[in-house]
């Protein structure tokens, strides 16, 4: 009897199942609300946090604007649904509660000190209009030290509208710094242009350091001066309007590392608010931080007008000191034949706004010769940039490509200056029109006979059945003949030669880089090993690098990575595509970070930065024989 019960409760627990996929979900009912919450309520100036708005009762809301948080800088960090459904079965009834909610996050830097409060934003959902309730936040001024220095600098303090100058941000560091985050509001000037200074641009050198500003991240510098570590960040600063302006200080926000503590019993290894990746690798200590500000001096920059009396008609706006030059290909042509010019313009450290006017502006030039309404951009090789036009003659009475010339307002004489380039001589010839006639060498004397017909030549029309042959080909015939056979076998044998070679190449490329990636972890080893043994004879720098390096070749072997640069972003998204825990992820950042710590200055000020740097060498070695045994997988 009893298991003739069971049998009926397993039906009826089945049955139950079965009909609660017919049950409505009660979900319709579910109010919608929001609500804003933050990791943290007192931070310092630079200092971000983390903002979540929740909300519940619908998992598909438009995302909100926050374009009203001006005290803050904001920085979205995604969001994701959070739905939940619970199910509960009473008196064999069963009911199936579903929750639907969503959750955006935000990482916000407050710009100013004081009692600052996160308004109410506005959030759709659900069809209707909710607000968040206000969060303060009290920012206090973070530290400041002498142990850093900031200065700006102009190359030039008085210019023109138009004028290209040097923008220099440098920072001087003499201790060990954990994070930091440059703070340039005059980047934002509308007054002013901004771009990049074009040999950092693509600059990729070991001491190449990604800064992330408002309109992207820029490449700086790092260099040592005297007992200081530098970054140099340059920037091309354009004025736009006249006047004497006051650009104002920048500032760098700083971490810096004043200790170690023991790891509290039970802390979490990721928790969300409070992620501590520098404690994690040894799973041992936890450092401890001290937030600081370094203020710039005051730049000011006086922008005068450009002069009206003797502008020139076609002057285009260059401002600086330019020279040009031009050559053309080929110099002997006839009347029409395409003629390639190249222009090369120099000057100046920024050629990118450098515009070359059309050629039809040149009456000279433009009477002798068809030239098309517009010019390419140009393209920039150094200190040059070369304009390429294709023009054509005219008439066979052309002698030369005259002098091109260039207006530029030279800042130095306060005066508008031209550049011109060189003559250059042509030999034109007239085109002859070659007809069927030439052809077929029929002088012009008959031009004006009567009309008769050939008997030969090619003009002569041949007629009559036989003309004709029967010139049948079967394909059976092919393989008969040996030169048939050769002919089909030519093409084929002729792929296979070229196709062998080529396969048997990429085979033993191939081959190389499989044996490059397994020697990639013992080569690793050798070189972590190098380090330990010579850890007391060299700097805390040297030794830095040299993992960094050995880290990069990992990489470059391993992942197949160019050696260049080594971005955690980049290698992170390839190990995790290839299986790569993200717990793993976060210890090798961990690592990145302090290597990156360790140029900053005097890490060893308490006597404790080898013994440190021991421990991070063993970890290395832990955690890349970790990561390879998981690419192996």
């Amino acid at each position: 009897m009893t298991s003739n019960n069971q049998y009926i409760n397993i039906f009826l627990l089945g049955l139950s199942f079965l009909l609660m996929g017919l049950q409505p979900a009660i979900a319709a009912g579910q109010p919608i609300s929001v609500q804003a919450q933050v990791d943290r309520q007192e931070v310092t100036v630079g200092e971000s946090f983390l903002l979540q708005i929740k909300i519940d009762g619908d998992d598909s809301p438009v995302e909100p604007d926050l374009s009203s948080l001006q005290d803050f800088t904001v920085q979205p960090k995604g969001g994701g649904q959070n739905n939940r459904e619970s199910i509960t079965i009473i008196n064999g009834k069963v009911n199936r509660i579903s929750e639907h909610g969503y959750i955006f996050q935000y990482q916000l830097t407050p710009k100013r000190d004081g009692m600052l409060t996160i308004p109410s934003v506005e959030i759709i959902a659900g069809g209707k209009t909710l607000l968040t309730q206000p969060v303060p936040i009290r920012v206090s001024k973070p530290l400041t030290t002498d142990e850093f220095k900031l200065m700006l600098s102009l190359s030039a303090a008085e210019c023109y509208v138009g004028q290209s100058l040097v923008l220099t941000v440098k920072w001087y560091v003499n201790t060990n710094i954990a994070e930091f985050n440059f703070d340039l509001p005059f980047l934002e000037d509308q007054r002013f242009s901004f771009a990049d200074f074009p040999e950092d641009s693509n600059y990729q050198g070991q001491n190449a350091i990604p800064i992330k500003l408002p309109g992207g991240a820029v490449i700086a510098r790092k260099g040592q001066e005297l007992q200081y570590t530098t970054v140099t960040l340059r920037r091309i600063l354009i004025p736009i309007v006249p006047g004497e302006f006051d650009l104002g200080r920048a500032s760098v926000f700083s971490k810096i590392i004043t200790g170690y503590q023991q790891k509290r019993p039970g802390q979490p290894f990721n928790d969300f608010f409070n992620q501590d990746f520098f404690g994690d690798v040894f799973g041992r200590r936890q450092a401890i931080y001290k937030q600081l500000v370094t203020e710039s001096n005051d730049l000011q920059i006086k922008v005068l007008p450009l002069p009206e009396e003797n502008r020139p008609v076609d002057y285009s706006g260059l401002v600086g000191q330019y020279s040009i030059a031009a050559e053309a290909s080929p110099t002997e042509i006839n009347v029409g034949d395409p003629i390639t010019l190249n222009i090369m313009v120099t000057g100046g450290v920024y050629l990118d706004n450098v515009v070359f006017p059309s050629l039809n502006n040149q009456s000279d030039i433009r009477d002798n010769f068809k030239v098309p309404e517009e010019m390419g951009p140009g393209e920039i090789d150094g200190r040059v940039k070369v304009f390429t036009q294709t023009i054509r003659a005219k008439y066979p009475t052309v002698k030369e490509i005259p002098s091109i010339k260039l207006n530029y307002f030279n800042p130095e004489t306060g005066k508008y200056e031209s550049a011109a380039t060189k003559a250059i001589p042509l030999l034109v010839n007239a085109t002859k029109i070659i007809t069927a006639r030439d052809a077929e060498g029929i002088t012009a004397a008959l031009a004006n006979s009567e009309l008769t017909s050939l008997n030969k030549g090619i003009a002569h029309n041949y007629v009559g059945e036989d003309m004709l042959k029967n010139q049948d080909v079967e394909i059976s015939s092919w393989f008969i003949s040996p030169i048939g056979l050769v002919f089909l076998l030519i093409p084929p044998g002729a792929y296979l030669l070229v196709l062998v070679p080529i396969y048997f190449r990429r085979k033993r490329a191939q081959d190389a880089e499989i044996l490059q990636a397994h020697k990639a972890l013992p080569e690793f080893s050798r070189q972590l090993a190098m380090l330990q043994k010579n850890i007391h004879q060299k700097e805390l720098s040297e030794t830095v690098s040299g993992l960094v390096e050995a880290m990069r070749v990992y990489f470059s072997k391993k992942l197949l990575m160019p050696p260049g640069g080594l971005v955690y972003a980049e290698v992170a998204d390839r190990l995790q595509q290839q299986g790569v825990e993200k717990k793993v992820l976060g210890e090798l950042k961990n690592i990145l970070d302090l290597s990156e710590a360790y140029h900053y200055g005097a890490i060893d000020r308490n006597g404790t930065g080898r013994e440190n740097l021991q421990e991070i060498l063993n970890g290395a070695l832990a955690l890349f024989t970790q990561i390879d045994r998981s690419l192996k997988n």
